[in-house]
């Protein structure tokens, strides 16, 4: 009976261990970085000020190779991409919108938020 709860020990302790280098194994692998389309169009020219609508933030658009990693996360690299395009454009924080999976292929939809000068 011991020997059967030891095996179960050692085998959850070896399928810990080669998840957590599967995990870190995708984080030097390059993103990259578009931005979505939709936003770039242009507003119809409004008639009336009391229609005044703030603009939608930017979405930015990062995808980057999982090597089949069972941890799904933007990697730190991807992250700092997308707070500095943010940054750069007036906001304070980049927040994942969306996240697809396909295949070994993870691409994040990030949204801008924050104050916008």
């Amino acid at each position: 009976m011991t020997r059967r709860i030891i095996t179960v020990i050692q085998i959850g302790l070896i399928s810990t261990f080669m998840a957590a280098c599967n995990a870190t194994s995708g984080m030097n692998l390059p993103a990259t970085a578009t931005v979505d389309s939709e936003t770039d169009q242009t507003a119809a020219p409004q008639t009336d000020e009391d229609t005044v609508q703030p603009a939608a933030p930017p979405s930015l658009v990062y995808s980057w190779d999982t090597e089949f990693s069972a941890f799904l996360s933007p990697p730190i690299e991807v992250r700092r991409l997308a707070r500095d395009d943010c940054q750069a454009d007036g906001y304070e924080v980049a927040t994942v919108g969306t996240l697809a999976l396909d295949g070994n292929i993870a691409t994040a939809t990030f949204i801008c938020r924050g104050d916008f000068e």
